[in-house]
């Protein structure tokens, strides 16, 4: 059976297209279920205009689902609440730092 920290490592593995910051730090995860070996997440992006939204959930499912346990996983896209840089690990707030970006 697959852990809530297996499919965070993996989450870990997956970059924000716009910010070179992977989405588990830049607090883009909202929820992760893990039922069986079905996996559902719920995430947002740091923009609802992002074009790019669609790609990363194909990206996110099939890096998930071939992680050992994983039957099946499905990511939905929620927008409540809204993104805001409070969301940001402390990882991910000092990787923006150091790159430049005001957080």
């Amino acid at each position: 059976m697959v852990t809530r920290d297996q499919v965070i490592d993996v989450l870990k593995t997956c970059f924000d297209p716009e910010i070179p910051v992977n989405i588990w730090d830049l607090g883009l995860i909202y929820d992760i279920t893990i039922v069986g070996g079905a996996v559902n997440i719920k995430m947002t992006l740091t923009a609802v205009g992002c074009s790019l939204g669609p790609q990363l959930v194909s990206e996110i499912e099939a890096k998930i689902s071939c992680t050992d346990g994983v039957e099946d996983c499905k990511v939905e896209m929620v927008w409540s609440p809204p993104w805001s840089p409070e969301r940001l690990s402390d990882d991910g707030r000092l990787s923006l730092q150091a790159m430049g970006f005001p957080v």
